[in-house]
């Protein structure tokens, strides 16, 4: 494996490293919310099932409650004791016992279980277990024209009760799973939420690694070169090490500049200023300013419009736009060819092709656009030009794409214009 393989392989890792670190805080984030949001949900159907249930229960012992009181003046009879089967209520009057209906319809309770289940209301108990039974208990006290009584209600909620267990259970492995769900939803939706993250973490270690080694170059040649004035005698001629100094620092110089040009139309803070402008004269400005180095390769530029070119956008963006497609059209042109620049408006559009002669491999054609990539080693260039295109066009609301062949390459601007 080449150096460079196993440095892309570590690069890689490192950047897989720091997303999954990412990636697991934001799910880790994401789950706790989860949590917190079906704890809430759960306790709130719990809350509401208990209220249902006590409701309900209260509903028939007071029911239960209202036919004894009113039973109470007469001997209670068989009509009376079928009332409410469920619902065993007693009343008490001076030692003497008056029962109304029956706990649970069939079952029997001895003198002991009665005792037990008085004993349990007189304590305020509000539930009792008897004959694996659920009992809800019940005193009330209260006094009539004839003299104080005590009215002691036992229902037999067991069926209710168990079917609010099953429900509350039920609900609890639903929201436990309903959370699981989430979390694994959460985790696999992350690696797509954060992939502009993921994204930028490698596109900032490229510019870091790719700055650095376009740095690197200049850098040892101007260490060289001065190591060299260094050691010379005094009277020897160093001119030639100072114009090495000199080209090296321009070349740092310029990359800085094109670093610094990206970045600002990168940032947040860079608000594309619309204004009404001729953007024919522009391209044909930019045209005539790259004259003189079409010249020297004897390459003809021809400029062609159609429609109005008067349109609103940002001038400043369409200027830089326009330079580096012409200084790329230029590069790569060859001896004698030919540079064709033209500008139509579309309804809502505006589209500016560049094409000149030559052509990139098509193994190329989807790489050219990415920062530092030079498809061509002698061009002298950073490869950032085309990068920058495509984040100004971005900008715009634009799309700028490439086409190669029959000995042409087409690179192809459009831009939406504002009313």
């Amino acid at each position: 494996m080449s150096k460079k393989a196993m440095a892309d392989k570590k690069k890689m890792t490192i950047t897989s490293r720091l997303f999954r670190k990412m990636q697991t805080k934001f799910t880790v984030l994401v789950a706790l919310i989860c949590l917190v949001l079906v704890t809430v949900s759960f306790v709130a159907m719990v809350i509401v099932n208990t209220i249902i249930m006590e409701m309900s229960v209260n509903d028939m012992m007071d029911k239960a409650i209202a036919n004894a009181i009113e039973g109470m003046a007469k001997p209670p009879t068989e009509e009376d004791d079928d009332s409410d089967s469920d619902c065993l209520v007693v009343v008490d009057r001076s030692g003497e016992f008056l029962i109304f209906g029956e706990l649970g319809g069939d079952v029997t309770l001895s003198d002991d279980d009665m005792k037990e289940l008085i004993s349990a209301a007189i304590r305020d108990e509000q539930s009792v277990r008897i004959n694996d039974m659920v009992v809800r208990v019940r005193v009330l006290r209260d006094e009539d024209s004839i003299g104080r009584f005590s009215i002691y209600a036992f229902y037999d909620f067991t069926s209710r009760f168990n079917i609010y267990v099953s429900q509350t259970l039920g609900m609890m492995f639903s929201f436990i799973g309903l959370a699981a769900v989430l979390t694994l939803f959460s985790y696999m939706m992350s690696g797509f939420i954060l992939s502009p993250a993921r994204d930028a973490l490698v596109r900032q270690k490229d510019l870091v690694a790719n700055a650095s080694h376009e740095l690197k170059t200049p850098i040892t040649i101007i260490n060289a070169n001065l190591d060299v004035i260094k050691n010379a005698p005094p009277d020897a001629d160093n001119s030639k090490w100072i114009a090495n100094i000199e080209a090296q620092t321009r070349r740092m110089n310029n990359l800085i500049i094109e670093m610094l040009e990206m970045s600002s139309f990168e940032s947040d803070a860079y608000k594309p200023e619309i204004t009404e402008f001729d953007l024919g004269e522009l391209a044909e400005g930019s045209c005539l300013a790259f004259e003189a180095a079409c010249y020297e390769k004897g390459i003809g530029v021809e400029y062609e419009s159609e429609g109005s070119t008067v349109i609103r956008s940002d001038e400043k963006g369409w200027s830089k736009l326009i330079g580096i497609l012409m200084d790329n059209a230029v590069k790569y042109t060859p001896e004698r060819g030919r540079i064709i620049v033209r500008l139509e408006r579309r309804k809502k559009s505006v589209c500016m092709t560049v094409s000149n002669d030559g052509e990139i491999p098509s193994d190329k054609i989807d790489k050219i656009f990415d920062r530092f990539y030079k498809a061509g080693d002698n061009s002298g260039s950073f490869g950032l030009g085309l990068a920058m295109a495509k984040v100004i066009t971005g900008g715009m609301n634009g799309n700028i794409s490439c086409t190669s062949g029959n000995g042409r390459t087409v690179f192809t601007v459009c831009v939406p214009i504002k009313d």
